[in-house]
């Protein structure tokens, strides 16, 4: 009997009806089917965790069937139409992820946001009074001259030099702003219009954390240090901004001395992140390799779940439909590995045939086929159940693993 937490992990109709359509056709790419092979082919691509409904599953072959996408009388097979449909919809979305993914296009936004954020916390802390405010300001007003320089890096191919000169940066800015604090430490200051302050600052937080994830992702993505560099910016903007916010709390309850102590905390590790950089980068120009995941938590966890992810779209792939291990190889990399947020080379697909190969996951058939043993089935369970209980088997995941079909 499924557990109740396993009940609640039903994908609902609602969700796969959105793309079966899709994985209709993409499955009929590979090969022509019956309605009762198409069925069960649909059950193991959700891995158990839809309850097939055979009337959805109906009801899109009755309109693909319309619109001349397929013909199904004994046998459904794909049609020239159907697979010119597909390959647009593919198109489609490889543009979205290269335009989304796009080193300058993320440069740039990223170096616009900061213009705003910066003219709000200057407006904002001039007429508060607020030194963490203004500080806050200045530090985001030079990450505008970061993002630039990031952006022009990109353009002439100098991203090593960019992210030096970022570093330096980072360390000009935690110097300014150690020195502006220790002088209010001193002298506190009165602030006035708090709240607005304190809004101020919790939307800068927002939309701080949003540019952080988006340059880390793309970064990821694109292996690119200078990008990577900046996000690492952004992300001591955050640290900034919530001392800054702690400090204008601490005036609030009558403790603008908080205000200029949290800047000084903040100075110490800005000016610690720009040594990392300026080291790192310094690295890179003679020719080390980057290491970019040192600086991200977000890539540093999907590069430690990347065995057993890349081995689940395998198996996924290798239990919809015998193959060689190049095949599959191909088909991971492209609906898996071009969406996985940081770029994989082809030694990470090959790593993930290690295990395949020492556990016994697969077995070799004529031609050189390759299928899932039973403790290939087994071990697939076993990764979807633990991707389920993470809440990692949500169903764009599913449809990027189907992406490779």
């Amino acid at each position: 009997m499924m557990k109740k937490r396993d009940r609640q992990l039903k994908l609902k109709d609602t969700q796969v009806n959105k793309n079966l359509k899709w994985h209709i056709l993409r499955l009929l790419r590979i090969e022509s089917a019956t309605k009762q092979e198409l069925i069960e082919k649909i059950d193991k691509m959700y891995l158990g965790y839809w309850q097939v409904n055979e009337a959805l599953i109906e009801e899109n072959l009755t309109d693909l069937t319309n619109d001349e996408s397929i013909t199904c009388a004994e046998v459904c097979q794909i049609t020239p139409k159907g697979a010119d449909a597909l390959h647009q919809k593919e198109n489609a979305i490889r543009e979205h992820l290269q335009k989304r993914a796009s080193k300058e296009a993320c440069a740039k936004f990223s170096m616009w946001g900061n213009v705003g954020l910066s003219a709000l916390e200057f407006a904002i802390g001039f007429l508060s009074g607020s030194i963490g405010l203004i500080a806050d300001a200045v530090h985001t007003g030079i990450d505008i001259i970061a993002s630039a320089i990031t952006w022009i890096g990109i353009k002439i191919d100098k991203e090593a030099q960019a992210a030096l000169i970022g570093g330096i940066i980072l360390c000009g800015i935690g110097a300014f702003i150690a020195y502006e604090s220790v002088t209010k430490i001193l002298t506190p200051a009165v602030i006035d219009f708090q709240i607005i302050a304190i809004i101020t600052i919790v939307i800068n937080i927002g939309v701080n954390g949003y540019f952080s994830a988006y340059k880390f992702y793309v970064g990821g993505r694109t292996k690119s240090i200078s990008l990577i560099a900046d996000a690492y910016h952004t992300k001591t903007d955050i640290w900034s901004s919530v001392a800054v916010l702690v400090g204008l709390l601490g005036a609030t309850v009558g403790f603008p001395v908080l205000d200029a102590i949290a800047g000084t905390v903040v100075s110490f590790f800005i000016i610690l992140g720009g040594y990392e950089l300026i080291k790192e980068s310094h690295g890179v120009m003679h020719g080390e390799d980057p290491r970019i995941e040192k600086f991200s938590k977000f890539l540093k966890e999907h590069l430690k779940v990347l065995p057993d992810r890349g081995l689940l779209a395998s198996l996924w792939v290798l239990n919809l439909k015998e193959m060689e291990k190049t095949e599959n190889l191909n088909r991971i990399k492209k609906g898996f590995g071009m969406h996985f947020p940081v770029r994989l080379e082809d030694k990470d697909y090959e790593a993930v045939y290690v295990k395949i190969e020492n556990d016994q996951l697969a077995e070799s058939i004529e031609s050189g086929k390759l299928r899932l043993s039973k403790k290939g089935k087994q071990e697939l369970n076993r990764l979807a159940h633990n991707w389920a209980q993470k809440r990692y088997l949500a169903m764009n995941k599913i449809n990027w693993m189907a992406e490779g079909l």
